[in-house]
């Protein structure tokens, strides 16, 4: 940590000699404790912290250096692996692990950005880019979870123009691969009450040894919302491909929300249909299930307080009997200002053949 401190200083003291400093973050952190059935506590905190700061030389020249801290935990093979943010207990940093929990600061890379109009703009340094992200939840981190393309950085260049994106560079995922990425938004219908985006998606990776399972990732994105006086309805559907040993993997979201006057619902539907029934799951898809099913409804107490009933129904193998496990519990919601939400939850994990067992926590969001 004292080996950063000084880099750091002398990064912001000459990024304060720019026209204009813009300090960007996405801040992520929890506490949970859950209960065995003799009703003992094992308590966890994790965080993870993004922080870029952005320097704009001119009016259409940027420079941005990125960081990142996060807590880690041991899995079940004694590797050293990043927590996840209100998840389960095995995914946790205990609360004791000060080594883990309070880890360095991290360069997280740099880039460079010339607008050269307002509708086009160029980039080039440590890019990254992901494609069918969740609302639900817990999958909201793009570099675990997605339907068409996991998080993938690179550095490279690339372009930017209203709202679609395409990059091209070397990949981090070892010294002799190149990935190239593209996506652009269709609006199809864009009214004050209704709106209808379609974006497409295609990622294709370059090389005898490109570092991992699948050559390329194709999907499309659907976004539907409408608005009638009290009355605000919409869904995403997501569709994403990519090959495993010569066959296709399909995976199918569908995220629909309705909101009228105080009460809200929203849902979350995931399939996969697997290229190889026999062959590891996990080894197929970006995400821990082959299903997922989460319905949460709740109510507006307050401008700024939600309370909401969820449940959860998780399948990671459909060819698996019994290693379902299914979840229900409160989320009460508090939203002091915008872009922030915090959350004070509980529930039990129904678990076949084994003994139920009781979580409870209070996370924190916030970007700003």
């Amino acid at each position: 940590m004292r080996k950063l401190i000084l880099p750091i200083v002398l990064m912001t003291v000459a990024f304060t000699q720019a026209a204009d400093v813009v300090v960007n973050g996405n801040i992520n952190a929890d506490y949970a404790t859950y209960w065995d059935k003799d009703f003992d506590p094992t308590n966890a905190a994790n965080q993870d912290i993004d922080l870029s700061v952005k320097a704009n030389l001119n009016e259409s020249f940027s420079a941005t250096v990125k960081t990142n801290i996060h807590s880690n935990y041991l899995d079940s093979m004694g590797v050293l692996q990043a927590s996840e943010v209100r998840h389960t207990q095995n995914r946790a940093t205990a609360i004791n692990d000060t080594e883990n929990r309070f880890t360095d600061i991290k360069f997280d890379g740099v880039f460079f950005r010339w607008e050269i109009n307002p509708n086009i703009a160029t980039v080039f340094g440590d890019l990254s880019y992901s494609a069918g992200s969740f609302n639900y939840y817990f999958w909201r981190d793009s570099s675990r979870y997605n339907v068409i393309s996991k998080e993938q950085r690179i550095r490279g260049l690339g372009v930017e123009l209203e709202g679609g994106k395409v990059y091209i560079g070397a990949s981090e995922n070892n010294t002799s691969s190149v990935l190239a990425f593209g996506s652009y938004p269709i609006e199809l219908l864009s009214r004050t009450e209704e709106r209808l985006v379609l974006t497409p998606s295609v990622e294709w990776a370059f090389g005898s040894d490109i570092g991992r399972s699948y050559t390329y990732a194709i999907g499309l994105e659907a976004v539907y919302a409408k608005s009638q006086g009290e009355m605000n309805y919409g869904v995403t559907a997501t569709w994403g491909t990519h090959p495993y040993k010569g066959e296709s993997v399909h995976s199918f979201l569908l995220e629909p929300s309705f909101n009228y006057d105080f009460f809200n619902i929203g849902a979350t539907f995931y399939q996969a249909l697997l290229a190889e029934k026999d062959s590891s799951v996990q080894a197929q898809i970006f995400t821990e299930d082959q299903t997922l099913l989460f319905v949460e409804p709740s109510v507006d107490l307050h401008q700024k307080a939600s309370l909401g009933i969820a449940y959860e129904y998780h399948d990671p193998s459909n060819e698996i009997k019994d290693d379902h496990r299914q979840f229900i519990g409160p989320n009460l919601y508090f939203y002091p200002t915008i872009n922030t939400e915090i959350v004070f939850w509980g529930g039990y994990n129904i678990l076949p053949e084994k003994a139920n067992h009781f979580s409870m926590g209070i996370s924190g969001h916030t970007n700003f």
